[in-house]
This record gives C-alpha cells, structure tokens and sequence, in this order.
C-alpha cells in the first residue's frame, strides 16, 4: 500500500500543474526511464528544464549529492510549469539558493520564490524560512505542534497536540503524508486549503490508497528526537530514522481533531 500512496502523491505534484492549481513541480528521472519522462512533460503541453544531475539516495533525503556524469545510480532533478517563464524562475531562484547556500548566507528570498512557484501557503513558508533553513531544524514537527492552537504543554520539550490528519507528517519518514511541505501548524487554514485540490488529485489516481494513507494519518501517533534519531510510535508500526541534533529530547503526541 504505501507504493500505491507514493504513487497517488506523484501523481498530484504533476497533475497539480497540469491541471492548474500551481505553477511549478519539481521533476525526476534516471536512466531505466529516460526517455518515457522526457517525452511526457511535451505532450502535457509543459516545459521541462533540467537543474542538476544527483547521487540516487533511499528514501527522505535534505539534500542532493551533485555529480558531474548522467548514468547508473544517478537521476536528473529538475522543473516542469505550463509557462516558460515560470519555469526559468524555478530554475534560477533554485541555482541562486545553492549557490547562497554554498556561502553560508540564508537563502530566504529565492528559497520563498521556489515555494511561492510549488503554491506553498505564505505563511508556512516563513515557517519554513525560520525554522529550516535558518534554525536547521530539518523535521519541524515540535515547532509545528508549538503553533497549533490546541497545544498542551506537557513538560519542556513534550507537548501534546489535536490536528487535522491532513496536514500530519509526523510519519512522512516512512512514506505516510499528504500535503508535501511542513505546515507552519497543524490547523493551518491555508494549509488545509492546499489539501483539499490535493487530495481530490491523489484519489483520480487511486481511492483506496488515498484513504488508506488518510486513516493512518487519523490515529493518534507519538514522534520523538533524541541524539539525532527521530522515532515514531504509530498503532500499526514503530519507526527509527535519522534525525538531527537537539540539545533536549523532543515529543510530539498526536490526536486529530
């Protein structure tokens, strides 16, 4: 099933363009699939401009591994829009970002564009701004909780939180999410508002997959970090992936709303 859930949010990034909710959708491929994904954004009536070709990685990964070569083991990361000119934005604001990244400076205004073109609410990309690139905090999910007006405190760096499943990506480690960007709280409006075309896109491609996905989101889940390991606690599974330093350990217990 998770298969089917990563399929089902492919196809709303691309459809999302597509069919007009957003301008812009970061675009992949590697050599097995070459030519089928270069033939397709052409016959959609979109444009495609490659950025950099990366090391493949497995699942989440924060960055790309930049290499000079196309072939095995690497893909070509790029951007797809119905407007040339959006397109060449993405693209630019995407090169200035590394570039400024490679500085050390914050790449807030061409980071803001690129979210700005994906149709990211603009209050979760300030969120974005100040907590990941400028704080590092690579899984904000603490932080999230944090803004969510049902926040309960429970002792420093444990709260407990009611949200909208939707906007849940406690569990995005292991495939489990809908929107694709970090709300700046779990009750976000303008968030909520991204997901309803969203999901509407991710059940054209399949129903049941979508409400599977929407039913593990549904149940109340405990996420974790601690010496640099995030750890979920989910009624059907356990998880362990890396994470990030924290001076403290930080809990997250989610409910839905």
């Amino acid at each position: 099933m998770r298969g089917r859930i990563f399929d089902a949010v492919h196809y709303a990034e691309y459809e999302g363009v597509k069919q007009g909710y957003r301008k812009c959708d970061v675009y992949d491929f590697g050599p097995i699939n070459i030519m089928s994904r270069l033939k397709k954004p052409g016959a959609d009536g979109l444009v495609f401009i490659p950025i950099l070709i990366s090391q493949s990685h497995g699942g989440y990964s924060h960055r790309h591994y930049n290499v000079d070569k196309f072939g095995d083991g690497t893909f070509i990361y790029g951007v797809v829009a119905k407007d040339p000119e959006d397109a060449i934005l993405f693209h630019d604001s995407e090169v200035l970002d590394r570039a400024q990244q490679i500085k050390h400076s914050l790449p807030q205004r061409s980071h803001d564009n690129l979210g700005q073109l994906l149709g990211y609410p603009k209050c979760c990309r300030d969120f974005f701004s100040n907590t990941w690139l400028k704080d590092g905090c690579l899984d904000p999910m603490y932080e999230a909780a944090l803004n969510t007006e049902s926040v309960e405190k429970v002792a420093p760096g444990h709260v407990k939180v009611a949200g909208e499943p939707r906007l849940n990506r406690l569990a995005r480690y292991w495939g489990f999410n809908i929107i694709p960007f970090f709300p700046h709280s779990f009750d976000c409006e303008e968030a909520m508002k991204f997901s309803e075309w969203w999901v509407k896109l991710m059940r054209e491609k399949d129903v049941e997959a979508t409400d599977a996905c929407l039913d593990m989101l549904s149940m109340p889940m405990k996420w974790s970090m601690k010496n640099c390991i995030t750890y979920v606690e989910h009624p059907l599974f356990i998880g362990a992936s890396n994470g990030y330093y924290v001076p403290e350990k930080r809990v997250v217990e989610w409910f839905p709303k």
